[in-house]
């Protein structure tokens, strides 16, 4: 529905009080001056401005359409007037979903449009884990003069909204021809694709083995061995400690979503490439089995449905979540990280996903070390940029040089860059050639 303000109530007032002093004072120069807003009285009656209903038409465009969280989503509006007449003034604003914030570009814009033309606004949004629906596009259109005021709304075409998930089978997974070859290089000999040696032939030696290069200059049978590939058994970790529910600003991903995120992404890159992942998290209860920490084997039944619970569990930060004091290792194997590195394999190497806002995640790191495992952290960034997220912002600096000290490989994750390509090849590169 479209309402209509007339604006030149105020100026009948002025103009009625000046004549009237004028003419009770009898002094000329306050008669005159009630000419003045007289003028824009009558130019107010004379404006006219045809409602808004059906004469603008908006068109709204998401990327990505299904953003993962931390993601930026770029989103374009563009209103056409498709009335007979030309719009003097319009302005617009953009339904943005209430719990996400604006972090580049604006929302609003404004311009004169003659008929067929269109107004063009474009902003980004910072994705967090949910879904979101955008409102309709508020319109106001004003006269010539501004003494008529035409208000409404339109629904916007095209996107209406999107979901952005944290879930394993979010991430795309190349198919392979072998499943589970892993890409773990060893010093043993076998079945590869990469030259280790040869040796002398043995009965049964597959044919496209032999060396027959060597045989028709020797005469001797030999069998070639390539570097044999091996899958990794990796154990990815989720920090959801309540330290790690924190976020740079107001509508923004926490650490701990960016950290479930990370994780989903570290799941499947290496079970795409053929390795023995577990799913855990510290400081939450697995959703699905009560188990404190959370925790699911790669080899568990359903393994993606209960590794996306846990996910999300680690995600939002579940009511009867453990206190943080209470999911560090004690010493005394009473807390989450004594479990979790308890019950690990002892070659399992592992991948810890957390934005390291506070001491206790060197001590993380030096627990799992300690215990002989090769480790990876994926640090989200979170902090942000007022005086006390720049000190924030270098404690965690220090923080993270004392893990790369401890021996950790550390990927340090700013929230604005797009790095699943980046990440997948570091962890490649980190499982592939750890021994």
């Amino acid at each position: 529905m479209t309402r209509r303000v007339r604006r030149y109530r105020g100026l009948v007032a002025a103009a009625v009080g000046l004549v009237a002093a004028g003419v009770a004072t009898g002094t000329r120069t306050l008669m005159l001056a009630g000419v003045v807003p007289l003028a824009f009285v009558v130019q107010g009656a004379l404006s006219s401005l045809d409602p808004l209903d059906g004469r603008v038409r908006a068109e709204r465009e998401v990327r990505p359409e299904g953003p993962l969280p931390g993601q930026p989503v770029a989103v374009r509006l563009r209103v056409e007037n498709v009335g007979e007449s030309a719009i003097p003034d319009l302005r617009v604003v953009d339904g943005v979903p209430e719990e996400l914030a604006v972090r580049d570009g604006d929302a609003r814009g404004g311009a004169a449009l003659r008929r067929g033309e269109t107004l063009t606004v474009e902003y980004t949004l910072t994705a967090d884990r949910g879904s979101y629906a955008f409102g309709p596009v508020d319109l106001r259109a004003e006269s010539v003069g501004g003494t008529v005021v035409a208000e409404g709304s339109v629904e916007a075409e095209g996107a209406e909204g999107f979901d952005c998930r944290v879930e394993v089978d979010d991430v795309p997974l190349r198919r392979r021809a072998t499943a589970f070859a892993g890409s773990r290089a060893t010093d043993t000999g076998g079945a590869g694709v990469e030259f280790h040696a040869t040796r002398d032939y043995r009965p049964g030696d597959p044919a496209g083995r032999i060396d027959w290069r060597r045989y028709a200059k020797t005469g001797a049978l030999s069998t070639v061995e390539y570097r044999e590939q091996r899958a990794a058994r990796v154990a990815v970790v989720i920090d959801a400690r309540d330290p790690a529910h924190v976020a740079a600003g107001e509508a923004l991903p926490t650490g701990a979503t960016l950290s479930a995120y990370a994780a989903t992404l570290a799941v499947g890159v290496l079970r795409d490439d053929g390795h023995h992942v577990g799913v855990g998290a510290l400081g939450t209860r697995d959703p699905i089995t009560g188990r404190r920490p959370a925790w699911v084997p790669s080899d568990a039944d359903g393994f993606p449905a209960h590794a996306a619970a846990v996910c999300n569990a680690a995600a939002t930060g579940p009511d009867d979540a453990v206190p943080a004091t209470e999911a560090l290792a004690d010493g005394r194997g009473g807390g989450d990280v004594d479990r979790l590195l308890g019950g690990l394999d002892p070659s399992a190497q592992v991948i810890l996903c957390t934005p390291a806002v506070d001491d206790a995640v060197p001590d993380v790191v030096e627990s799992a070390r300690t215990g002989g495992h090769e480790v990876t952290v994926l640090a989200p960034d979170v902090t942000g940029t007022s005086v006390g997220g720049r000190v924030v912002a270098l404690e965690r600096s220090l923080r993270l040089d004392r893990l790369r000290r401890l021996g950790a490989a550390v990927v340090d994750w700013d929230r604005e860059e797009e790095l699943p390509t980046a990440l997948a090849r570091t962890l490649r590169a980190g499982t592939g050639g750890r021994r």
